[in-house]
């Protein structure tokens, strides 16, 4: 029985103006795939595509390194691996000279800052290649398709990809995402989509002053008791916080507190080696609840005070963006679910702006306002990005905790703190999303945030277009379908282990002129787990080089699934950032489903968000500031039409639980 669904169109990106400036790689054109031709290498199998012409041109954002390291892509180490191997369309793989035929690949690459005029002029030319990555394109996929630019790609990816087919039945929440279903319910695909296979590696998130802690908190007198029945099966003592514990007298799920004083050592490489005793009210070692939030804001007071910045007003414990929430979700969901906007919980969306999970956020940070934690002028901060409030404060030591980027992390900021104490051992650290157990109801306590801020569960979307439908496009989607596979993926996102490169001759060869014996390596850990090390981090530029992801399909890691361990050589204090950062998983924010939306039901839902952040921008933090009640603030809500947003929302969610529950 097919999938029931409704016909939509999947939105990818922004259109600029129209402009002409290509780097053209060797070999191939748009044009190639009309001459026809014998396949490229190898006795050609029996086949509908037998003597098809094998050459295929794909349209690519950037090279690796801007030509640094090789001068066109096909010089890439794995660009000249997937021409060098035989495509067998039987194993979905790689084959023999026997058994599969070759592909060869050229690349067309825009200059850096021309990528969207670019793809405009080829699509308007009709001057494109037969693969472009439509990431900068205005139009979906589906729209590019009853356009005459893509294929329906369906039967090919239904004949020749099964890992990408199997991928997402492990995955059906992707479904929606992917794939277009037409008024009688029949799936087509029109693009090819890059997977993550969980949570992304984040580039941001909440820091914090560790240093401040170490020196300035004092260890409460009892910690959560994680070895008690109690919180074993509530995952939290019976009464929080400490001090409403104490006073009711129930100390049910605590223990008393071995640790009296805090110490640390950084040792002769911070990043790596500092370590400290620090441990928490909930008994761990990072931040987990808001209590602990607001133990440490209680020591920031003391370091602030301690260098004399008490009525220094760029001198606070935390901010907000300007408006007064996280719109992702970042905070907000912490008290009971939600994101101060709209909101998908159990596949109901909802408006949660006027919910009592976001008027218990807003007490709380009321709370925060009036004991002088939260920072006085957040509302005045407009042009300052989320990731980035009050940037000046921040690196000049003034903040205790704020969202940053890794790159504030371990000892970055100690060159431009302003007190000489912060300058020889500022230590920034990475923490999770908080818990609440403090403000609201049993209803709003003790739940773990499901909205935040995190990388879009697809990746790259590449289209085939027109000009390859007279080509062998049976050994070009054996080719995609192994980037689905474990060493396809592994080798797109990764590069060559040494096994590869022993089987491949490179001109220019990568790997030895700098050295390099592999991409990766794959150990297993004491549970027989893959431990995956990249033998250079993100941030080392040949490591861009050594990968094929500019050929953005395939599976790609995030190294949170709890399958594997992903070891990019990130030092230790970024790495457990990143895992703390990942904590939880984004479940409630919308913005994935508001990209589904057709370009009519956009721009009503657009206008009805736009003006619903203009009215929260104004008065959320009059709210905070209690120079506004909470009354008077949802009155002026219902002006907006909310639930005209919420219904348009809804039809797509239903859409993706239609997919995810109905069997074929």
């Amino acid at each position: 029985m097919k999938n029931k669904v409704v016909k939509r169109i999947l939105s990818a990106g922004l259109m600029a103006a129209m402009a002409l400036t290509l780097v053209v790689g060797c070999g191939g054109n748009g044009d190639s795939g009309d001459d026809g031709g014998s396949a490229a290498g190898g006795d050609a199998k029996e086949s509908e595509f037998a003597g098809k012409n094998a050459e295929f041109t794909w349209w690519i954002q950037q090279t690796d390194s801007n030509g640094e390291y090789y001068e066109t892509y096909e010089q890439s180490p794995v660009a000249q691996y997937v021409n060098q191997q035989y495509w067998d369309s039987t194993t979905g793989g790689i084959g023999t000279e026997e058994t599969g035929r070759k592909l060869e690949f050229s690349y067309l690459v825009p200059i850096t800052g021309s990528e969207s005029e670019n793809f405009n002029t080829m699509i308007g030319t009709g001057e494109y290649p037969e693969l472009i990555d439509l990431t900068r394109s205005s139009e979906s996929a589906q729209m590019l398709y009853e356009n005459g630019v893509l294929m329906d790609i369906t039967e090919y990816v239904e004949k020749y990809m099964p890992n990408y087919i199997a991928f997402l039945d492990k995955r059906p929440d992707m479904k929606p995402f992917v794939q277009v279903a037409d008024e009688e319910g029949n799936v087509h695909y029109y693009a090819i989509y890059g997977m993550m296979d969980g949570v992304g590696d984040m580039w941001e998130g909440t820091c914090y002053r560790r240093d401040w802690i170490v020196k300035y908190a004092e260890p409460t007198e009892y910690v959560w008791d994680w070895e008690s029945d109690y919180v074993k099966e509530n995952g939290h003592p019976a009464v929080t916080p400490l001090a409403k514990a104490v006073e009711e007298d129930d100390l049910e799920g605590w223990k008393e507190n071995e640790v009296t004083e805090f110490s640390s050592s950084e040792g002769a490489n911070p990043a790596e080696d500092y370590t400290d005793n620090v441990i928490f009210p909930s008994g761990t070692s990072d931040p987990l609840t808001i209590s602990d939030w607001e133990w440490m804001f209680e020591a920031f007071d003391k370091a602030i005070e301690a260098r004399g910045w008490q009525d220094d007003s760029s001198a606070y414990g935390f901010s907000v963006p300007y408006y007064g929430f996280g719109q992702a979700g970042d905070y907000t969901s912490s008290f009971g679910g939600g994101t101060g906007g709209f909101y998908v919980k159990d596949g109901v969306v909802s408006y949660d702006g006027d919910s009592e999970n976001f008027k218990t956020y807003l007490e709380c940070m009321q709370a925060w306002y009036e004991k002088g934690w939260l920072d006085q002028n957040f509302n005045t901060r407009a042009a300052d990005i989320f990731f980035q409030i009050d940037a000046t404060s921040v690196n000049q030591g003034k903040v205790g905790m704020w969202c940053g980027l890794v790159s504030s992390l371990g000892t970055a900021i100690r060159t431009s703190c302003q007190n000489p104490e912060d300058q020889a051992d500022a230590y920034v650290m990475g923490a999770p999303l908080p818990i609440n157990d403090v403000y609201g109801t049993e209803k709003q306590m003790y739940k773990e945030p499901d909205a935040l801020y995190q990388g879009s569960k697809s990746g790259g979307v590449t289209g085939i277009t027109v000009k390859a439908k007279d080509k062998d496009l049976e050994t070009l989607f054996t080719f995609l379908n192994w980037t689905y596979s474990e060493e396809g993926a592994r080798t797109i996102r990764f590069g060559l282990n040494a096994e590869q490169y022993a089987s491949v001759t490179l001109d220019p060869d990568l790997y030895a002129e700098y050295d390099i014996e592999t991409a990766y390596t794959v150990t297993e850990d004491e549970d027989g787990k893959p431990v995956i090390k990249t033998t250079f981090g993100d941030s080392d530029t040949i490591a861009g080089a050594l990968r094929g992801q500019r050929m953005d399909v395939g599976i790609n890691f995030g190294g949170y699934t709890g399958e594997y361990t992903l070891d990019k050589g990130v030092p230790k204090v970024n790495a457990e950032a990143l895992a703390l950062w990942a904590k939880y998983l984004n479940t409630g924010n919308v913005l994935d489903y508001s990209g589904l939306l057709n370009a009519e039901e956009s721009d009503q839902y657009s206008k009805i968000s736009t003006a619903g952040i203009d009215y929260q921008s104004q008065n959320v933090p009059n709210v905070i500031k209690g120079t506004m009640s909470w009354e008077d603030y949802v009155k002026g809500l219902e002006n907006i039409d909310t639930d005209t947003a919420v219904a348009l929302l809804q039809k797509y969610v239903d859409v993706a639980r239609t997919m995810e529950t109905t069997e074929e």
